[in-house]
């Protein structure tokens, strides 16, 4: 027998006595193996956003601007106060009076006057705020006239006019708006001569134009 025959024997015999050591050897490698690999491909995956929906990488959260204008922040708008002026660069010659008597020459008598009067060398009659021509008309009593109708209830009323006004019912007007001359009424005034003869209406009810005018030249 040669010396390779008995080596071969006693390296058969050996592997057949340590046949367990060497299957829980391969075992114990084969492990080791699957964790080295599994190691090494978690190191060359790169980290991620979890909460990066859309796979992007860059973690970095954009807050929006705040909005320097909020709703609370906004300013009301200014809302522009009616008011009235003068309807004339004059003076007044009579007084509102509807409490108390006052003699009209005109008519021989003592009446209420609940209107006030004005004079004005250069006879212009302006609107005293802006409105609607409500209505335009002539009276024997109180001349011609003009009505404006205005906001917040609001009526003017333009008495013994020159002549009857080329406004139409509808038109609109501004404040100093030139709506006419003043002239001599043959009637409940005939003798107070050219004048304005100026009412103001809140609601329908008649009230001091004084309460409310603005006593500016225009």
């Amino acid at each position: 027998m040669s010396k390779f025959t008995v080596a071969a024997k006693r390296f058969g015999g050996f592997m057949k006595r340590n046949a367990f050591y060497f299957l829980i050897i391969l075992c114990i490698a084969s492990v080791a193996t699957v964790i080295a690999l599994a190691v090494t491909h978690n190191s060359a995956v790169p980290d991620t956003d979890m909460n990066n929906v859309d796979g992007d990488n860059d973690s970095t959260v954009i807050n929006p601007e705040p909005d320097d204008k909020k709703p609370d922040d906004e300013k009301p708008p200014v809302v522009q106060k009616l008011t009235f002026i003068s309807p004339c660069n004059g003076t007044i010659s009579a007084e509102y009076n509807d409490s108390k008597i006052v003699w009209n020459a005109s008519m021989g008598a003592f009446e209420t006057h609940c209107a006030i009067d004005f004079t004005s060398t250069d006879m212009n009659v302006y609107a005293s705020a802006d409105g609607t021509i409500k209505e335009v008309g002539y009276d024997k009593l109180d001349g011609n006239y003009i009505v404006i109708e205005h906001e917040e209830g609001y009526i003017t009323k333009y008495m013994s006019l020159e002549s009857e006004s080329t406004l139409k019912v509808g038109a609109k007007v501004k404040q100093g708006q030139l709506i006419g001359k003043m002239a001599a009424t043959k009637g409940t005034e005939s003798a107070d001569g050219a004048h304005l003869h100026f009412e103001m209406f809140k609601n329908g009810e008649t009230i001091n134009p004084l309460e409310v005018l603005v006593l500016d030249e225009k």
